[in-house]
């Protein structure tokens, strides 16, 4: 995974400064160019440019760039064969790109130069994937996700501001859903021939879940999106390199979804609904029938055991006092084995070694440090096994019982609340009665792996919770307002 996935692979950042507004009238001042593949920057590169006329003082103001700044600079032709192999095989990026794209067309136009692209807009993006914010200016951008310029409204420092924006989403959005966006707003899809325009037509650019179904009702897939039209589109955008997307493509022959408040709401009805319904396409969140923790045990002589055992996923509290959450064995142990190389475990009192007395094999390599024959004392020993568990510990519930989380659309009708406690997700609820049926069915719900990481990530994180309207409701206090 790149440092920007979902991105395009190829990028060209680019911002202009020039003397108005209008780009059949006005010329550059200014042109910075930020080459990024595979997520890293390869080049950047400015200058400045002789716009041939006298810069006004109000542009002045905002740029500082003076008629004196750009004396002897290169007019735009002279740089215009450098500028475009720059931008060559480069999907090109622009914060408002309508108006850089329109002068760079222009520009290359005057120069003799046919220059054409369909350019990503970083405005656009950010209306996307921020939607319930105000302001996607650069400005806006800058204050909300505390980025750091160096000079604004200069060419450089704009499209480095762009730059790290495009960091904080891939940080903070999911690799498909960054793709899905990116490829709607490019618009690179073509429908397969068995799906019906009428059912893209009615896609929803909110968040949600879709699924695909086969021309006999079968399901073959659910996924989710914080856009669900942008991410349905984006399946048929590919090159299909890899043979099971092709295959489900061919085979789609409907398409239905499910609106949610916030991108929260949507990881754990795909969660729920992949583990429920097993879509024939779905292979990573399967429902898993085992998982695999360790425990610590101290016997008499005081140096700790690390034992791997089956995880009751009847009880949440006792998976969060044990270490780690791994779907195999093999997972597990293969863990433990580079923990204890860093750490200087003992493997047999690790349980690697599973049979033999005295010094362990890994002693004899110089690996262990002598706890399973006597020679490290185990005071020393203790604080290693501590240190290395504490790299896997689990999250302790935070609160002091049952939750509810209260998921508030963009649109104030549209409010979802959620039942959770001890990491067990038990549904989302309506009103006050749903509260109640819920919480006492007879069949508590299992403690899964995913939903405890779904939870993780957005109730312990004050960014994502106030990016997806999230508050969280002690429920013995509150109830679902009707």
């Amino acid at each position: 995974m790149t440092e920007l996935a979902g991105f395009p692979p190829c990028m060209a950042l680019l911002d202009c400064e020039t003397t108005g507004g209008k780009a059949t009238r006005d010329r550059m001042t200014e042109v910075a160019v930020i080459r990024v593949e595979h997520g890293v920057v390869v080049d950047r590169w400015q200058t400045l440019l002789d716009p041939e006329r006298a810069i006004a003082p109000w542009i002045t103001r905002l740029t500082g760039i003076d008629d004196n700044t750009v004396h002897g600079a290169p007019v735009f032709a002279d740089i215009a064969d450098e500028l475009y192999a720059r931008l060559a095989d480069a999907v090109l990026v622009a914060h408002n790109a309508r108006f850089d794209y329109g002068f760079l067309k222009n520009a290359f136009r005057r120069a003799g130069m046919d220059y054409r692209t369909r350019p990503l807009c970083s405005v656009k993006l950010s209306r996307k994937l921020f939607p319930g914010v105000k302001g996607h200016g650069l400005d806006a951008l800058i204050n909300r996700h505390g980025l750091q310029v160096q000079s604004r409204h200069r060419a450089m420092g704009d499209a480095d501001a762009v730059l790290q924006f495009f960091h904080h989403v891939a940080q903070a959005f999911a690799e498909e859903d960054i793709r899905a966006v990116c490829d709607g707003l490019l618009q690179r899809a073509t429908l397969p021939a068995h799906v019906q325009e009428s059912d893209v037509d009615r896609l929803s650019a909110a968040p949600g879940v879709y699924r695909f179904y086969a021309d006999n009702g079968h399901l073959l897939y659910v996924g989710k999106s914080v856009s669900i039209r942008d991410r349905v589109l984006s399946h048929f955008a590919g090159d299909h390199a890899q043979r099971r997307g092709l295959e489900l493509c061919q085979r789609i022959a409907h398409i239905d979804f499910t609106r949610t408040p916030s991108d929260f709401g949507a990881q754990l009805l795909e969660n729920h609904e992949i583990k429920t319904l097993s879509p024939q396409f779905n292979r990573r969140q399967t429902r898993v029938q085992k998982l695999y923790q360790f425990a610590v045990s101290m016997p008499e002589d005081g140096y700790p055991r690390i034992t791997l055992v089956q995880a009751d996923t009847r009880s949440a509290d006792t998976i969060t006092q044990r270490f780690g959450l791994f779907r195999t064995r093999r997972q597990a142990e293969e863990q433990l084995r580079k923990l204890a190389d860093v750490y200087g475990l003992c493997h047999r009192l690790a349980g690697l070694q599973k049979t033999g007395s005295g010094a362990c094999f890994a002693r004899q390599l110089r690996r262990c440090t002598g706890a399973c024959c006597g020679e490290e004392p185990a005071d020393i020993y203790r604080l290693r096994v501590d240190a290395a568990m504490t790299t896997l510990k689990n999250r302790a519930w935070p609160w002091d019982g049952p939750v509810l989380v209260r998921e508030q659309g963009i649109d104030q009708g549209d409010t979802q609340y959620h039942v959770v406690d001890q990491w067990l997700y038990f549904g989302a609820v309506r009103d006050e009665q749903d509260v109640h049926d819920i919480m006492d069915q007879p069949d508590a719900p299992f403690f899964d792996r995913d939903t405890y990481r779904i939870l993780i990530r957005f109730l312990l994180s004050p960014a994502q919770l106030a990016q997806n309207r999230l508050q969280i409701l002690p429920l013995r206090d509150t109830l679902v307002p009707t």
